[in-house]
């Protein structure tokens, strides 16, 4: 049986090169969900070839250069509703979680007539959302004998107490794994192969806000050239707890044990962007746009755990806990998309976008550590996504409009790892003055993954189907 003595040093020791950053880090801070003002929610975000939008500036720069007009547009009303459905092991589990946001607050100006030629020029700054980690989840279900410790267990077998580090340590120092009689670097645990509750709760937040500088032009009215400096800043917190729980009774002197996470990441980064249009006929624009990757020079990671065992007597109960802070970089992969609209005697367009991203090129690197395995990994596990983004608006009177739109992004994921696959429906409605213009949308967005509990060689896979419900509004100047 193990002592507890020297604790204090070991869990140093066991504090020693553990770090929070994983392949599946590379890829959320990789992902983009377009965001910004009501109309261009509304209209599916297709608007890379329609232009006069401020979001759109962050898809086609050269978007800005049909701005005739100066205008500023903010959208202070964003409610965001996330229906959560996981099941685990035949149970099913709802979570959800409402939160208000701002996404959008922008500016543009435009000086007109430069030239016979030059019909315009353009500059713009401002912000996108241009993706939210807000979200929460719960499963639950019985274990069927699986236990985290089976994980834990794998860890420690072949090292000696005073060797443990990390999760083994946790696991160690709270008596969910202790040595087996007459050795000193093997383990057993009391819930292996029991029947245990087991439970995730898993609460994110923050987001990706986007500040863009961008500058274009309009010859003719035929070619449109844009150009966009974004500087992204990242802002992710993650709290979660997983516990198993002996519902039945069934594991000897123990009542539960839990696992308490706290994951904070913050970064400022930067990017650039080029994108042209060309008018060929009234009635149609093409374009296309390339997206460099998002360069995060200084990316700050904290992590912190803590294992909790309770006993069946209600004392001795033990918590320890490591926490690690930790810097890199991260590049994100580069973005290329092409555009098209059907522009209908200025009372109507149809609109439609391709996007392709290759998240195998996402990339993490410091200075203390090579990442090898983590860079190895985001190239095995995650390859191309195409997105595809329709949209559709038009004038039922001269104040009045109607938008709606649709979006599909393909899995991710290389050999069928995970679904992934995310459907975006949307509609909106928007009101126009001489100066003033009001702008409503609603967004429907459906998501199928799955995630482990821990290592997926151990434990069944948890179905998880996000539902979830976006509404906004914007009001806008034009001057």
């Amino acid at each position: 049986m193990k002592r507890i003595v020297l604790i204090g040093a070991l869990l140093m020791a066991g504090m020693i090169g553990l770090k929070a950053q994983s392949d599946m880090d590379a890829f959320r801070f990789s992902q983009i969900d377009w965001s910004g003002t009501a109309r261009f929610v509304g209209a599916g975000g297709a608007f890379g070839a329609v232009g006069a939008d401020y979001s759109a500036l962050a898809t086609n720069p050269a978007s800005i250069g049909v701005f005739k007009k100066s205008e500023i547009s903010v959208t202070p009303v964003v409610v965001t509703i996330n229906n959560n459905t996981t099941t685990y092991n035949g149970e099913s589990t709802l979570s959800r979680k409402t939160r208000y946001s701002v996404s959008n607050v922008g500016a543009i100006f435009a000086l007109p007539n430069l030239s016979e030629k030059f019909v315009g020029l353009q500059f713009g700054f401002g912000y996108n959302r241009i993706y939210d980690f807000n979200g929460l989840s719960t499963a639950t279900g019985m274990s069927g004998g699986s236990t985290m410790a089976d994980a834990f267990l794998g860890v420690a077998n072949g090292t000696t107490a005073d060797k443990l580090s990390g999760d083994a340590r946790l696991a160690f120092n709270t008596w969910v794994i202790d040595t087996c009689s007459g050795t000193t670097d093997r383990y057993w645990s009391e819930f292996e192969g029991r029947d245990v509750r087991q439970y995730k709760y898993r609460l994110t937040k923050g987001g990706i806000d986007e500040m863009n500088f961008s500058i274009g032009t309009n010859y003719c009215d035929k070619l449109f050239i844009g150009a966009t400096i974004g500087v992204p800043f990242l802002s992710y917190e993650e709290i979660s707890r997983y516990s198993e729980m002996d519902d039945n009774d069934e594991v000897e002197a123990f009542t539960s044990f839990d696992v308490n996470d706290k994951l904070t990441v913050s970064g400022t980064g930067i990017n650039f962007k080029f994108g042209i249009l060309y008018q060929p006929v009234a009635f149609m624009r093409i374009g296309a746009a390339i997206h460099t990757p998002t360069y995060y020079n200084n990316m700050k990671d904290y992590f912190y755990r803590e294992m909790i065992s309770n006993y069946d007597n209600g004392g001795n109960s033990g918590e320890f806990n490591y926490e690690n802070a930790f810097r890199y970089s991260l590049s994100t992969p580069f973005r290329v998309m092409g555009n098209v609209a059907f522009l209908i005697q200025r009372r109507a367009f149809v609109s439609a976008e391709y996007e392709y991203v290759n998240y195998g090129m996402a990339h993490m690197q410091s200075d203390e550590y090579l990442f090898m395995e983590e860079n190895a990994n985001i190239q095995k596990k995650y390859g191309s996504s195409h997105i595809a983004r329709i949209g559709a608006e038009v004038n039922v009177s001269q104040h009045f409009l109607l938008r709606a739109g649709y979006n599909f992004k393909s899995s991710p994921y290389k050999e069928q790892l995970n679904h992934g696959a995310v459907h975006i429906a949307s509609a909106g409605f928007g009101l126009r003055g001489n100066h003033l213009f009001f702008d409503m949308a609603y967004q429907c967005k459906i998501s199928k993954d799955s995630y482990w509990f821990y290592d997926s060689e151990n434990v069944n896979e948890v179905y998880n189907r996000t539902l979830g419900h976006r509404i906004m509004a914007t009001i806008g100047f034009k001057f």
